[in-house]
């Protein structure tokens, strides 16, 4: 991040700025197709960023386009053969 993002993002911490969660991003753009898959998956994994990277529901229709991904990960590594 840049020095000026970094003060933009500073002053906006202190005047009370606070992260959107995935539903509150979905509520503002109800059209997104990305939003939409966050905020299932935010909405499965109990609200847990941490339960949607490890997810093991291999057989659910997202999990391929899941959020919060490790990058560069073979999904052939995760996938359940049965």
């Amino acid at each position: 991040m840049s020095l000026k993002g970094i003060e933009a993002m500073k002053k906006w911490r202190e005047a009370g700025g606070k992260a959107k969660n995935p539903l509150e991003k979905l509520q503002e753009n109800p059209k997104s197709l990305r939003l939409a898959i966050n905020a299932k998956c935010w909405d499965c994994s109990n609200f847990q960023r941490e339960e949607i990277s490890s997810c093991h529901l291999t057989k659910c229709g997202l999990w391929h386009v899941r959020p919060y991904q490790k990058k560069g990960k073979d999904f052939e590594d995760d996938v359940e053969t049965s």
